[in-house]
């Protein structure tokens, strides 16, 4: 069994629950529910922890994290193997996963040493207030507290590692709370953690429903900030609540990334970069294409050769080198994709492939292209987080413009054309994060900014652009007279 981690204590409490292994539908394993007063006394072991590690010097953190980083790295088949085994993600993509978590350790411990470095301006570039030429000061950033992160199902290493990581390198201590549905990934690394010397209570794991614990882990007074990732909807409560408390916040919310494919564009490359953008894991990602908006000179080519590459992924066990697209994570996302697809046959749109279960046990889904009649579809309007790919057709650009941006969503979008100034062009009317052009919206570079606007959420990851959010910025100033 496993349970919560507060300090080095493994918690174990009577209540229970079956996690689920989505591939076969057999338990894993059973997980020990926390309760709130385990989420509170998770919360002040945080706080405790915090007075010494964050005035332990820089130089140790760093030290930390580099050996953390080193272990993900020397045992990263096992990290990718429990990984694939909870989220039903393919085993090379688990791999890829577990890499990019060893690599934001260690961006981290790297960036530590610039971000923390502080500023010292000329007080005698001023005139006002009067005297600054016998005055000095400094700009530094200093640690906010207690750090609640909640991580997604989808990248439950990623995003643990990009949430801990930074918070940990400007001296922050933290309380995650994984997705039930892939907490076993969040555990162990923390278990490791502990186990290469990390102070007990600089990072801690409790593993209980958000209808429980999850007021408590967002409104605790001893919480600085809270970073999210998951749903619109559940992030916009929390944040109505932590808003209202003064808490700092990085929400990283839903998406449904637009493809534009231009009557210019190289059709077998963006049908190939499509393909795997929107059917990797199984199109659970946040920054997937999901809506694939295509001009009209090309549409039936590039309809063509997207369904015969789509056709030729391997669906099945996700611990089989050979495969490449996974189940989905429940038996309830499964109905949604069901759902997506009854609205889009009952507005006559064309069923290309897929559509259906295509094994009686296991969450899967079939890759599905729909060819679009409306782009009021609800698989045109909502996130799809599946294996579903609306394709739309459009007359010019600014058809496609306007589609992309017809939705309250704004995380990332592409471009496929030979035109690049027409792309620069477009890319400035297009409300998203970051416009990829002639490549796939899943690109995300672990050390630069990666973040929505508008219903997609606010403030920024990317390990210095979370320690700039996870830090406060203090001004120091000295009188020499």
């Amino acid at each position: 069994m496993k349970g919560s981690i507060i300090g080095n204590e493994l918690v174990i409490r009577d209540r229970t629950y079956d996690l689920i292994n989505p591939a076969t539908e057999e338990i894993i394993e059973k997980i020990s529910l926390a309760t709130p007063d385990d989420a509170k006394n998770a919360i002040e072991t945080a706080k405790k922890a915090f007075e010494t590690w964050s005035t332990t010097p820089l130089y140790k953190r760093i030290e930390m994290l580099y050996k953390i980083a080193d272990y993900i790295s020397e045992n990263r088949e096992e990290f990718a193997k429990i990984l694939s085994l909870e989220a039903g993600k393919p085993i090379r993509d688990a791999r890829v996963e577990a890499m990019r978590t060893e690599k934001v350790f260690r961006y981290s411990a790297e960036a530590a040493r610039f971000l923390l470095t502080g500023e010292t301006p000329r007080l005698d570039a001023f005139e006002y207030p009067l005297g600054n030429e016998n005055r000095i000061a400094l700009i530094r950033r200093e640690p906010m507290g207690v750090v609640v992160a909640i991580t997604p199902f989808n990248f439950p290493l990623n995003s643990f590692a990009h949430k801990v990581a930074p918070a940990l390198a400007v001296g922050n201590t933290v309380v995650v709370k994984p997705s039930l549905s892939t907490p076993l990934s969040a555990l162990n690394l923390a278990s490791v953690m502990l186990k290469l010397g990390l102070p007990p209570g600089v990072v801690n794991v409790v593993t209980g429903y958000s209808s429980e614990i999850g007021d408590l882990l967002i409104t605790h007074e001893e919480v600085s900030l809270i970073t999210f990732t998951g749903s619109t909807e559940t992030g916009l409560k929390i944040a109505s609540k932590a808003a209202g408390l003064s808490k700092r916040m990085i929400m990283e919310l839903g998406g449904s990334d637009p493809m534009i494919i231009l009557d210019d564009a190289d059709v077998e490359r963006a049908s190939a970069v499509a393909t795997r953008a929107r059917f990797e894991y199984a199109g659970q990602n946040c920054n997937a294409a999901k809506r694939i908006i295509v001009q009209e000179k090309v549409f039936d080519t590039f309809i063509e050769r997207f369904k015969i590459k789509a056709s030729g992924l391997k669906l099945g066990n996700p611990l089989d080198e050979n495969i490449d697209i996974g189940p989905l994570i429940s038996a309830e996302a499964v109905k949604n994709m069901e759902r997506f697809i009854e609205d889009a046959l009952n507005k006559e749109s064309e069923l290309i492939i897929g559509g259906k279960k295509p094994y009686p046990r296991g969450f899967f889904f079939m890759p599905t292209i729909i060819k679009a009649s409306t782009p009021d579809l609800k698989a045109l309007q909502e996130e799809v987080f599946g294996p579903i790919a609306p394709v739309v057709k459009v007359k010019d650009e600014e058809e496609a413009i306007a589609i992309a941006n017809k939705t309250k969503y704004g995380l990332q979008a592409a471009i496929f054309t030979r035109d690049y100034k027409k792309a620069l062009k477009m890319a400035e009317k297009i409300k998203a994060g970051a416009v990829i052009i002639n490549d796939s919206t899943r690109l995300r570079w672990d050390a630069l900014p990666f973040g929505g606007v508008r219903f997609t959420g606010f403030g920024r990851e990317g390990v210095k652009y979370t320690m700039q959010e996870m830090t406060e910025i203090k001004l120091v100033a000295l009188n020499l007279e």
